[in-house]
């Protein structure tokens, strides 16, 4: 990547890919314009909309990636090598699945130097997983964080957030949040370093919340938003894509992307439900 004074990042999140869902073709392809201006696509996950069931989603999707104009990284989310046990029964991420996704899109953890930044994916679908690669991605995460200049900044990006209020952590939906013990953890690594900004998804609403000394940023679903009754609106219930400037000394800013060709989709409002129908 090219060292400047501002990197444009381009974030898209929870787009369900597959051939069996047009309405979410549709709105990715409204993500190619925007996608042309950027230096790096960064995919926050849910990539596919039922990778954790088969190679078909995964491969279809990666075409796409690869169709961008510009590089691309992804990490996985549930819809993509499934959740935490004990999240969905038999939807569990197990190895199959977590090699299905490193086979078919690429790693499913990295870190990539962004002008002057780096930015640092994990898979958050690892956290109390009990799986080997659990443990490994530890290991790399504390590696990669030390061997990082203390002045560079970086950015996480995790499929599902870190924080939000008091009251929505006290009792979340039990999909909803990266799990307390490696939330703790992760950001008590993170207050170690020169972190400005965390990046997640999942949630398919927009939202930035300020915890004091980084912002963290929900980006939207490019696919479509959850009905209120399914989901309470905590941010903004719209589809689209979240444009990051980089700039020196650490300084961010972001803006939601709603670009031309984007339709705006409620699940089982505009289209059928494809878990539940």
């Amino acid at each position: 990547m090219s060292s400047r004074s501002a990197s444009r990042v381009l974030v898209v999140s929870d787009s369900h890919l597959s051939a069996r869902a047009p309405e979410a073709i549709a709105n990715w392809a409204a993500v190619a314009n925007p996608a042309a201006d950027v230096e790096l696509v960064i995919h926050a996950g849910d990539l596919t909309l039922d990778g954790a069931a088969g190679d078909a989603d995964a491969e279809y999707a990666r075409r796409l990636l690869d169709a961008l104009p510009v590089p691309w990284v992804a990490i996985p989310g549930n819809h993509d090598i499934g959740d935490t046990p004990g999240v969905s029964e038999g939807l569990e991420i197990d190895q199959v699945r977590l090699d299905r996704w490193r086979a078919s899109v690429g790693p499913d953890y990295w870190a990539v130097d962004i002008g002057e930044w780096t930015a640092v994916g994990v898979d958050a679908q690892l956290f109390g997983s009990g799986l080997e690669a659990e443990a490994e991605q530890w290991t790399w995460l504390e590696e990669c964080l030390v061997s990082k200049p203390l002045t560079r900044p970086l950015i996480l990006v995790s499929h599902k957030p870190l924080i939000a209020s008091d009251g929505e952590l006290a009792s979340p939906p039990l999909d909803r949040f990266v799990q307390a013990p490696a939330r703790q953890r992760i950001i008590t690594l993170l207050d170690r370093r020169r972190c400005p900004l965390v990046v997640s998804g999942h949630v398919h609403q927009y939202r930035i919340i300020d915890s004091g000394h980084r912002i963290h940023v929900w980006a939207p679903s490019t696919w479509a938003v959850l009905p209120e009754r399914a989901q309470t609106t905590v941010g903004v219930k719209r589809c689209g894509a979240l444009a990051l400037q980089l700039g020196s000394e650490g300084a961010v800013q972001t803006e939601l992307l709603e670009p031309p060709g984007m339709a705006q989709l409620t699940i089982g409002e505009d289209f059928p439900d494809p878990y539940h129908s």
